[in-house]
């Protein structure tokens, strides 16, 4: 909240075009937060000027959709008193690159045409273009009282990033893997206000997002509304009251259904629990304790040592390792989230090790000599990754069973990783015109075994050549960057939504892995040193390191 005030305060100094609010954001309608809660700021738009021509009120009427306050008031004060009842700002977002060009065809019609970056759609979907398209809006306008006032206008608002950074926010909602046993978030985007609970759980019954529809399921019945459009909140609960398709749902999906909803809404400021009812009768249903897997986890270093925790002091390497580097002279490794296995690709294939009662005992899996990435998942699943995306992906189960995954799309492997709960993975592709990242939904068997890979989506970076990444956590990478200079640069890229730049790390860096919370990062040097990134500072942690990993 500090930081969107700061930023705030900022476009406020620099661009002149938004003032602080000065009175509580007043809401109509069911409250989402209670009234003891701490209000949200916004921007503050000015309403019409009386005497203003039809150009001054449509570009009014476009600045003020900066204020989400009230259902958008001030901005419909611009509308003729009938279109102000049936205008739906929330139908979409255009965020505009560039400044608006405004054209008249006569008084009453203006057509403004602006360069479109992203745009978001009812359910929060962001959407994003790599190059900026021209939208053309055209608001018809008519007098009221001896007043230009607009009588039809798009069902939408436009902001500039700067804007959307501070209006909007980043709110998962929930579904399952296909498992039934983990959460999987799809990221939406809406201004924090009264009815965001009410959209969020909209979005949750419109059903994921395409690209994510493969690798997750939703024990909500296909159809389930809302019977009135608002969700309230009473004494901390918020009441969600859903119509009779509802029912449809077995014992186990209505409870699974309840753990979806709770996870979606227990984010809201004033939230902490859900009380769910069908046609206003209220229903007796317990959430069970599904997770929501987190990305961090204890890092850990291979170098000649052995394998360690880094910054674990003395006695910190696990047992037989030194010796297993020593025969093996493995260049990657990979470990388990129990550090009860450990793999290494090695120049005559990949190893995996098993915790003894005293050691690790080595055991040949694969003969591949080309590895590029190995990591264990959520389920205890090790995937090896060679570097030709025409050579399938390999799968070892816990008790030693294989299968091969073939990749659809992509030519050679950089770097991959799969995300906290398994539903996705992420990779980045070398082609003929550059890296590039590509993500797949993971479509498992109910047993957790991975089947099949669907291309979900693609992203390209921005700032250099990408050669690493991560999941930060469920619905965010970082990617590790080569700018052309040669240094390296670090970037936050949520799956659907704007990218954040990070601290530049001090060295040139070969490989980035989570660090133990939610914003720290590991990272190796060119020169085998490790990095940490911790509160926007970077610090040196270890020297002489060969290949860095983190428990899953």
């Amino acid at each position: 909240m500090i930081r969107k005030l700061i930023a705030l305060l900022m476009l406020f100094t620099l661009a002149g075009c938004a003032s602080l609010p000065t009175r509580i954001d007043i809401r109509q309608g069911p409250e989402l937060i209670p009234d003891d809660s701490p209000e949200l700021t916004y921007y503050t738009p000015s309403g019409p000027i009386m005497g203003s021509g039809p150009e001054e009120i449509v570009s009014g009427f476009l600045a003020a959709g900066t204020g989400p306050q009230n259902d958008y008031g001030v901005a419909r004060e611009f509308l003729s008193e009938d279109f102000a009842q049936r205008w739906q700002p929330d139908v979409g977002v255009l965020v505009r690159t560039g400044a608006p060009e405004f054209r008249s065809s006569g008084d009453s019609l203006q057509i403004v045409q602006i360069n479109v970056g992203a745009r978001i759609d009812e359910q929060g979907r962001y959407l994003d273009s790599e190059e900026p398209k021209t939208s053309s809006l055209r608001f018809q306008l008519s007098k009221e009282a001896g007043e230009w006032r607009i009588s039809s206008a798009p069902n939408l608002t436009v902001v500039t990033s700067p804007v959307f950074a501070v209006v909007f926010n980043a709110f998962p909602v929930y579904f399952l893997d296909n498992t039934s046993e983990r959460l999987v978030p799809d990221l939406r985007w809406f201004p924090t206000r009264a009815s965001t609970g009410t959209r969020l759980v909209n979005a949750l019954l419109d059903g994921p997002a395409e690209g994510l529809a493969a690798g997750v399921i939703s024990a909500i019945p296909v159809g389930t509304k809302l019977t009135i459009d608002a969700v309230r909140v009473l004494e901390g609960v918020a009441q969600v009251d859903l119509d009779a398709t509802a029912l449809e749902a077995s014992a186990s999906n209505r409870r699974l259904m309840a753990a979806q909803l709770r996870a979606t809404l227990l984010q809201l400021a004033g939230v902490s629990d859900i009380a769910i009812s069908v046609n206003s009768s209220p229903q007796d249903i317990s959430a069970p304790p599904i997770l929501i897997e987190s990305s961090t986890g204890a890092p850990y270093a291979l170098s000649l040592r052995g394998v360690a925790r880094v910054n674990g002091g003395q006695g910190a390497t696990l047992s037989s390792t030194k010796n297993a580097v020593t025969q093996l002279s493995p260049e990657l490794f990979a470990i388990d989230s129990d550090a009860n296995r450990l793999a290494y690709a090695t120049a005559s294939g990949v190893y995996l090790a098993v915790s003894s009662s005293i050691s690790f005992q080595n055991t040949l899996v694969s003969d591949a000599t080309n590895i590029q990435h190995l990591e264990f998942d959520v389920n205890g699943f090790l995937w090896l990754f060679p570097r030709l995306a025409t050579d399938p992906i390999l799968v070892i189960d816990p008790l030693g069973n294989q299968r091969t995954i073939s990749q659809p799309v992509g030519n050679e492997r950089v770097s991959a990783s799969l995300s906290p709960e398994g539903s996705r993975l992420a990779l980045i592709s070398q082609g003929a015109s550059g890296p590039e990242v590509l993500i797949f939904s993971v479509f498992r068997a109910q047993s957790g075994y991975p089947l099949e890979l669907v291309q979900a989506d693609s992203l390209k970076p921005v700032l250099g050549q990408a050669f690493s990444l991560n999941w930060q956590n469920g619905s965010t990478l970082r990617i590790l960057e080569r700018t052309t200079s040669g240094l390296t640069a670090l970037s936050d890229y949520p799956l659907k939504g704007p990218r954040t730049q990070l601290s530049m790390p001090p060295v040139v860096g070969v490989k980035i892995v989570p660090g133990p919370s939610s914003t720290s990062t590991y990272l190796l040097s060119d020169a085998g040193e490790v990095w940490v990134l911790s509160s926007g500072t970077w610090r040196q942690s270890e020297t002489a390191v060969i290949d860095i990993s983190i428990l899953r």
